[in-house]
């Protein structure tokens, strides 16, 4: 599952997943991003920040991923440049994001895994709009 909310006036999306991961959870999250942008919910050089956190299963293949890498570097460029920091502790989360980074950076997008929601909202040198609910 996916819960993501937009902050800063539309300068910064933060997401969890939590619960069952499932490959259309990611692509809903690409379609509403650029729904998100089209509308101007999301302004032009948006910066992005997932984490995760109870997660209770992957269900989420290699080719999953290499399909959600392609509609997100195919349709999804139309929101614009952006980068994307993924705070990060389930090992399988993990494996598959390091996929979808080297995926996605051969397209020119910035994305970096992290270990702490500090060190991500650092990396995209903004704060923590809810320190007492977006936490780990």
């Amino acid at each position: 599952m996916f819960d993501s909310t937009v902050y800063n006036e539309g300068s910064l999306i933060v997401g969890k997943m939590s619960g069952v991961l499932e490959p259309q959870s990611f692509i809903n999250g690409i379609f509403w991003q650029i729904d998100s942008r089209n509308v101007g919910e999301v302004k032009e050089g948006f910066s992005q920040l997932y984490y995760d956190t109870d997660v209770v299963s992957v269900d989420v293949t290699e080719d999953d991923i290499r399909r959600i890498a392609e509609i997100n570097t195919g349709i999804g460029i139309n929101t614009g440049s952006f980068r994307t920091a993924l705070v990060l502790s389930n090992e399988e989360v993990i494996r598959l994001a390091k996929i979808h980074q080297a995926l996605t950076r051969e397209h020119g997008f910035e994305v970096e895994i992290f270990n702490t929601l500090e060190e991500g909202f650092a990396w995209l040198a903004c704060d923590n709009p809810e320190p007492e609910t977006i936490k780990i």
